[in-house]
């Protein structure tokens, strides 16, 4: 398997780019791959117009990094029948769900099966597929397509905020998607909202996601109902995760617990955003992921209310819902690979 040394771009550009930027590189259609802990999802891509055509995924296997590149060849493949063949199409983006730098090495994916190693992904699918591949993280994907063809279209800047399992982000500014020195620009999630408050599972403490993301609300509902909370989350779920669709149940049913700690969600991302925004002058947050999707827009209208959003807070921004939910990261990664 090929590995990377984490070199910069400034140092050398890998074997793939050069080879693909000069001699692979052609004038049809992109694809693009979102790669996930659960599935491989592909589209095609007008480069010019963001216009999707055609749909194709699989599961992502569970049996190392082997399978996991034949199935995105295999989604590529079924995606292309009966559309086009791989020579007609012009680059190939992929998404990831890691931290990745300019030269499309990936550090390591931790909820990959197998992905614990520094990859070198734009050379060994480079070589795999016979295109250019661009490789960017999933959650930069997604802001770029809200960007270009979702609910942040037409704005010059804006902030993309996810809020799943975790919660990321992605910046773009002035028309430009920024990604800094390690590639760790748009990581909201690691903000501090409550110094010295819930663990996080990055090993720090009182971080945004500890008390937005899922995974950190589904650990302080099993603290909080072990200490005598109201048991209605786990009594959905039992020994099985928390996911979005449990969180609108609770909330729907009036649930104290869940209520309490959506509350608590809402304040501590009206914190980290309001005062991102106004660090950064940003007109524009887009916010997508599962839990969003399932409030819907009075979980924006709480964030905006909330008497913790930071810095100038809904005086300089507004709040405004993903329009790309499912395919968003496969666009994204299309429309990076076509202007790269």
């Amino acid at each position: 398997m090929a590995k990377g040394d984490g070199g910069s771009k400034k140092k050398s550009q890998s074997k793939a780019s050069k080879k693909s930027k000069k001699d692979r590189r052609g004038d049809g259609p992109v694809v693009g791959v979102d790669v996930g802990g659960t599935k491989v999802l592909a589209r095609l891509i007008d480069p010019e117009t963001g216009e999707a055509d055609g749909w194709a995924k699989a599961s992502t296997p569970k049996t190392g990094l082997d399978d996991l590149f034949n199935t995105v060849e295999e989604v590529i493949d079924e995606l292309l029948d009966g559309r086009s063949s791989m020579k007609d199409v012009s680059a190939v983006g992929i998404g990831v769900p890691g931290p990745v730098d300019g030269d499309g090495l990936v550090f390591k994916c931790p909820n990959i099966n197998g992905w614990d190693q520094p990859i070198q992904l734009a050379e060994v699918m480079g070589d795999r597929l016979g295109v250019d591949v661009v490789v960017s993280n999933d959650v930069n994907c997604g802001a770029v397509a809200e960007h270009r063809v979702g609910a942040g279209k037409g704005a010059d800047s804006l902030l993309a905020v996810f809020v799943g399992t975790g919660v990321g982000g992605g910046l773009v500014l002035d028309g430009k998607l920024v990604v800094g020195a390690r590639g760790m620009v748009g990581e909201i999630g690691h903000m501090t909202v409550e110094p010295g408050g819930r663990p996080c599972g990055c090993g720090g403490t009182g971080h945004l996601e500890c008390y937005a993301g899922r995974a950190g609300i589904d650990r302080e509902v099993r603290r909080r109902t072990e200490a005598g909370a109201s048991p209605f989350l786990l009594d959905l779920v039992g020994s099985s995760p928390i996911k979005s669709r449990h969180i609108q149940a609770g909330v729907e049913a009036e649930d104290p617990l869940t209520v309490e700690l959506v509350d608590e969600a809402v304040h501590a991302l009206a914190q980290a955003i309001g005062n991102a925004a106004s660090l950064l002058d940003i007109p524009v947050v887009v916010l997508g992921g599962g839990i969003v999707d399932r409030l819907g827009q009075k979980f924006l209208d709480d964030i905006t209310g909330s008497p913790r959003f930071g810095g100038f807070g809904p005086d300089i921004t507004r709040l405004v819902l993903a329009e790309r939910l499912d395919d968003a990261g496969a666009i994204g990664a299309a429309l990076l690979a076509g202007e790269d």
